[in-house]
């Protein structure tokens, strides 16, 4: 079955399950790094908000022989799971003064993005190829999290301007998703914890804990592992991990979730860490996680960071 088939067999399908109260469309999203995802948007009589469940990764599990049955099976459940219970009503997100605390920033790669920030409110970085861009927190529980991304036509209905969007969204997002950071060994340890035998776990913390890794190195993100790069502009958190560490800071860009902090030092070969960084991303995050191909440097003394190297591999491109 090819791709557009397998698509339109899919909304079919669930729509002749679902009913004759619930409407079907097929919709073509931009995501991060200029991606193109097709979406399948449900919607139900009487509903103001319709969720949008993606289906390029359900033809991929097609191609490789799940059933469809199965398909259409965990398309409902996401669509279940995924329902705004108890967000608040749709005409409260109309309203300036109930918006302001809901509004958050999230980082993106400022030169892959160039086409979707044209149509959004964003701040980019001075000297950086990172931006700023601005969502709606919808629904945030323990397990799930559900977001808008905020466009240029909602500064006209709220009367806000990017700066508005700014002020709140400095204020609510460490709020909401508060920083975290620990090293890199205790993340190790902690995924060995929860997914293997407790004889290879203690072989790992051996491994990563006896002796230190070297250089140290300290993973940065937010309390859900979300979108947690963007805590690195949290007001003070760079700042104070440089003073509390007395040194500049190497930052590596893991991921749109989040980033890897190097305490500086003469031995740590910038060329090295960049062409590391510029590999792991073309060869193991996916691209809509991606970034940036840059590593930067944060100067202790200048309360500022700057590009620090970009890897040689990255000449004549054009990616982020």
């Amino acid at each position: 079955m090819v791709y557009e088939t397998f698509l339109e067999t899919v909304k079919n399908s669930l729509k002749e399950t679902l009913g004759t109260e619930f409407s079907l469309s097929l919709q073509s999203v931009q995501k991060n790094n200029g991606l193109l995802l097709d979406g399948l948007c449900i919607g139900k009589a009487g509903e103001r908000a319709a969720p949008t469940i993606y289906l390029n990764q359900f033809y991929q599990e097609f191609r490789f022989g799940r059933p469809l049955e199965d398909i259409l099976s965990d398309i409902l459940s996401l669509y279940h799971s995924s329902l705004l219970t108890g967000s608040p009503p749709f005409e409260e997100l109309l309203l300036p003064d109930q918006v302001k605390n809901k509004v958050i920033f999230r980082l993106i790669n400022k030169t892959a993005n160039e086409e979707l920030l044209n149509i959004i409110p964003h701040i980019p970085y001075p000297g950086l190829d990172l931006a700023l861009v601005f969502c709606l927190t919808l629904q945030k529980t323990e397990d799930s999290l559900m977001t808008a991304l905020i466009h240029n036509s909602h500064l006209n209905t709220w009367g806000f301007s990017t700066d508005d969007l700014f002020l709140a969204a400095k204020t609510n997002t460490p709020r909401l998703f508060p920083a975290r950071i620990r090293s890199l060994s205790q993340v190790i340890t902690d995924i060995a914890r929860e997914t293997v035998e407790k004889e290879l776990e203690e072989a790992l913390e051996e491994f990563f804990l006896t002796p230190p890794l070297s250089p140290p190195m300290f993973v940065l993100t937010n309390s859900t592992g979300m979108n947690g790069a963007s805590s690195l502009f949290y007001e003070g958190i760079l700042k104070d991990f440089a003073n509390a560490n007395d040194s500049d800071l190497i930052i590596l860009p893991s991921s749109i979730h989040e980033v890897l902090i190097i305490p500086y030092s003469d031995s740590i070969s910038l060329e090295e860490l960049g062409d590391t960084v510029f590999s792991i991303n073309q060869e193991e995050v996916p691209e809509e996680d991606r970034l940036s191909n840059h590593i930067y440097y944060y100067s202790k003394s200048e309360n500022n960071l700057t590009i620090a190297f970009t890897s040689s591999a990255l000449i004549g491109t054009k990616n982020p």
